[in-house]
């Protein structure tokens, strides 16, 4: 989604976002008292977006632990920056933690996914990276790309390292090892055209 700024001089309190987010049409984002207007996504992107959620629902069933795929409707909570981010899919284990008093942010995610569009790859990939990694309970980070068929993940394997991989190719498969599943790009990109 493209990132449009909404009135740069005035600082918004969390109470008056989250007032204002409960009646708005669109999404906005928040980063320590500034509103952020996201764009809306084109088809190619909420198709992916749909793909992926799919695979993540299917391929977290049966396992040992529970897991819960939520859409890009759902906000997560950063409390050491003090931001409120919109992924396009987020997974969580076993219990979903809502920041105190709301019924739509999370504060908990496990495995955050982001489709990348031309605006805001850099972003994506270093912004809302950094603000991610921030959040304790946080394991993985996937990229998914719009124009090529092609994913990352950055997996958190230390308390400041993360180990990156890549699938590119419509008949390669990514490995997501937070939540022990393989996923085919062939399905994530399943009715886009290159």
């Amino acid at each position: 989604m493209e990132i449009l700024v909404e009135n740069i001089e005035k600082n918004y309190t969390i109470e008056e976002y989250l007032a204002m987010e409960e009646v708005a049409v669109e999404k906005h984002e928040f980063y320590n008292g500034k509103i952020i207007k996201m764009a809306g996504a084109k088809p190619n992107h909420n198709i992916i977006a749909a793909n992926i959620i799919a695979e993540l629902i299917f391929g977290t069933q049966n396992k040992s632990k529970e897991y819960f795929v939520l859409t890009g409707d759902s906000k997560i909570y950063n409390s050491r920056l003090n931001s409120f981010l919109y992924p396009d899919a987020v997974v969580i284990c076993e219990a979903i933690e809502l920041y105190p008093g709301s019924s739509t942010v999370i504060t908990n995610p496990l495995l955050i996914v982001e489709v990348l569009s031309p605006s805001t790859e850099e972003h994506d990939r270093t912004g809302k990276f950094y603000d991610y990694k921030l959040i304790p309970s946080f394991k993985e980070y996937v990229l998914v790309w719009q124009t090529i068929p092609s994913v990352t993940t950055s997996y958190k394997i230390g308390e400041r390292t993360w180990q990156d991989t890549e699938a590119d190719g419509i008949d390669t498969t990514i490995y997501l090892q937070s939540i022990d599943c393989s996923i085919d790009l062939r399905k994530i990109y399943r009715g886009i055209k290159f």
